[in-house]
């Protein structure tokens, strides 16, 4: 099994038991951004007004989601004939794929009263101290410029081997058999997009914390907790029409959207939550909290 499959698994059953609304719309970004622009992401809205994102910047891996998709063709069609999408090989595929699960998760847990906790920082809740060994999937560079400045020991493992680089304290490596050093692990998202994510859980298991962030995150996390990750940080949705206007006019989301955090310790898991029952869609309704 892989984190794909039951992950697959997970959103056949939720939709299943609850039922989901048909696809409304779905908005793809500009395909060649400027340089200035502001981050770009993809968005697949549902009939209840659910929205999932995928982060659109990863390059190649999305080239050609204007000509791929023909997104009006979608309207009015089933959640998993999108979903469908995610069993891709193609991060293209997978991308489209990932916004519909991340829309059908959001609907899920507006149905079941569950609500996301809000996230403190960027960096799903971490916080470092001098003897941390961090590893990181994916080069953040802001968060690399902190992290030297603060001369802590870094490892990142990227794909392209024109990053690679080393030095005492800092390396930015090919293999992630490096990480099994790291203590504290911050992944992207987007391991979820090119079907690196399961090869890389196997060399985290000595790290005390393992969080996975990204706009990408919004899907259930039930299969990274189940294989140590600990928490997943991640941006949903608040009123989807807003978010798409701002997108368009080369804004920022702002208020129509929110990070969130989930902690394994406190989530419920998807199974106790679709086992509850639906609750009344009422947006000042009690919820139950996550942390």
């Amino acid at each position: 099994m892989t984190v794909k499959s039951d992950l697959l698994d997970i959103v056949e059953s939720a939709v299943a038991m609850y039922g989901i609304p048909v696809v409304r719309e779905i908005f793809l970004p500009d395909p060649h951004p400027s340089p200035d622009k502001n981050a770009e992401f993809g968005i697949v809205i549902l009939e209840d007004g659910a929205a999932g994102l995928y982060y659109a910047w990863l390059g190649e891996a999305q080239s050609g989601m204007q000509g791929r998709f023909a997104v009006d063709e979608f309207k009015g069609v089933p959640a998993m004939q999108l979903v469908a999408l995610y069993r891709s090989e193609h991060p293209a595929d997978c991308s489209l794929g990932m916004a519909a699960i991340n829309a059908i998760s959001r609907s899920i847990y507006r149905r079941t009263a569950y609500t996301r906790e809000a996230a403190s920082n960027s960096i799903g809740g971490l916080e470092f101290e001098q003897n941390d060994h961090v590893g990181m999937i994916g080069y953040f560079p802001s968060l690399v410029r902190k992290l030297r400045e603060q001369k802590i020991n870094l490892t990142v493992v990227e794909k392209k081997t024109k990053f690679l680089q080393q030095d005492d304290l800092f390396r930015v490596v090919l293999e992630p058999e490096c990480l099994q050093d790291c203590n504290k692990i911050i992944s992207t998202a987007s391991t979820l997009l090119n079907n690196s994510i399961d090869d890389i859980l196997l060399h985290m298991q000595s790290a005390t914390d393992v969080v996975v962030i990204g706009p990408t995150a919004g899907f259930f996390p039930d299969p990274l907790f189940a294989r140590g990750v600990t928490a997943i940080g991640g941006t949903e949705i608040i009123d989807a029409d807003v978010a798409v206007a701002r997108i368009r006019a080369d804004q920022r989301m702002g208020d129509a959207s929110r990070k969130f955090l989930v902690h394994r310790n406190h989530y419920p898991g998807i199974q106790s939550l679709l086992k509850s029952g639906p609750v009344p869609d009422k947006r000042n309704s009690l919820v139950r909290k996550g942390s």
